[in-house]
């Protein structure tokens, strides 16, 4: 499978999400192109989940000269360093890391659930942070340090087929969301718990997101959450990263990649779909980032989810940060001080309720 040889257009990446759909005229020549796309598809599909599918989870790891342990602090250091937060005094200090516990949350499938966390003296605040594709509860720590210094209690995880967690295959999400429900009845069941709240990039932020569609709305003790460049519809994401991939029109590679993930990971795509319920989230806060040139999950993916959300709630509830010249999880670093000051304004007034 090729790699991204043409960045999409300033337009595909704001306002691109129906670009991803099916309309008559594709709907048409798909039925006249059938069988070069039944073709085509059969080997982009199968490389595509390949792709989706294939990456580290335990050993070590090479950054430069150095060699690590890829689920260790060293990770969450290089990553630090890779992305220059350092300069910002954003790494925990050793006693910090020697504080932090590691412990094995089973689900409620009684499969295994790696976490890591660090308690703040007396504080019954807890903020969960979830990583993205590809990454580990350790690099999940850049998430939450800023929370942990405002006195908040922090956990992270792995998520499903990531880093130490159970699962063969990852759903990119949508299978961690159930997961991320038993690790807050984990926290409830060990500690007294007054506020959860739950930050997450990329794969994480749209974890987050179904949660709080599928139940997390009814918790009490969910009181808000940060997403950072999250996708709103997985199979409209997995058509866009196919397209600009593979050089070829998503509609012509495609076809059965539903059935492809229904086969191997056991759900149907169509259902990952974060716009369809946002009316449920009409009374809980959240703050979203998304840079501008993101070109792997791309702005219009949190502009569509958003506009959505924000029909049906108080005005000045929910808020959209737009990042000029931000690539994919890159507010954290080059856009930091937005970053940092656009959560504790956001904290501050969750405060104020």
């Amino acid at each position: 499978m090729k790699v991204i040889t043409k960045t999409p257009s300033k337009e595909t990446l704001n306002s691109g999400y129906h670009k991803f759909c099916f309309n008559w005229w594709r709907i048409l020549l798909t039925i006249l192109l059938f069988p070069l796309i039944y073709f085509w598809s059969k080997k982009y599909v199968k490389e595509f989940f390949k792709f989706t599918q294939t990456y580290q989870r335990t050993g070590l790891m090479n950054v430069g000269t150095v060699t690590f342990d890829f689920n260790s602090f060293d990770g969450y250091y290089q990553d630090v360093i890779a992305k220059q937060l350092d300069q910002f005094d954003f790494v925990f200090k050793p006693e910090e890391i020697a504080a932090m516990q590691t412990v094995t949350i089973l689900n409620r499938q009684q499969a295994p659930i790696s976490a890591l966390y660090l308690q703040n003296s007396k504080s019954k605040k807890w903020v969960i942070g979830l990583h993205g594709w590809t990454e580990n509860k350790y690099l999940g720590l850049r998430q939450v340090f800023y929370f942990y210094q405002q006195g908040y209690n922090i956990l992270t995880f792995d998520s499903v087929a990531h880093g130490l967690s159970a699962g063969k295959y990852t759903g990119i999400g949508y299978l961690n969301a159930q997961n991320l429900r038993d690790v807050i009845q984990w926290l409830q069941d060990n500690y007294a718990v007054e506020e959860v709240g739950l930050i997450g990039n990329s794969m994480g932020a749209a974890c987050l997101t179904k949660y709080l569609i599928d139940e997390g709305y009814q918790n009490p003790l969910v009181h808000w959450a940060v997403s950072d460049c999250g996708f709103s519809n997985l199979l409209v994401q997995f058509r866009y990263v196919m397209q600009y991939r593979c050089q070829h029109p998503w509609w012509l590679i495609s076809f059965g990649l539903v059935k492809k993930f229904k086969k191997e990971v056991g759900f149907n795509l169509r259902k990952y779909n974060l716009l369809k319920q946002t009316k449920r989230l009409k009374d809980f806060p959240m703050l979203i980032f998304h840079g501008e040139q993101d070109d792997f999950v791309p702005y219009f993916m949190s502009k569509e989810f958003f506009n959505q959300k924000v029909k049906d709630e108080p005005k000045g509830q929910s808020q959209l940060v737009s990042l000029l010249n931000i690539n994919h999880v890159e507010a954290i670093s080059k856009g930091h001080q937005i970053y940092t000051a656009a959560i504790k304004a956001f904290l501050t007034k969750q405060e104020r309720k």
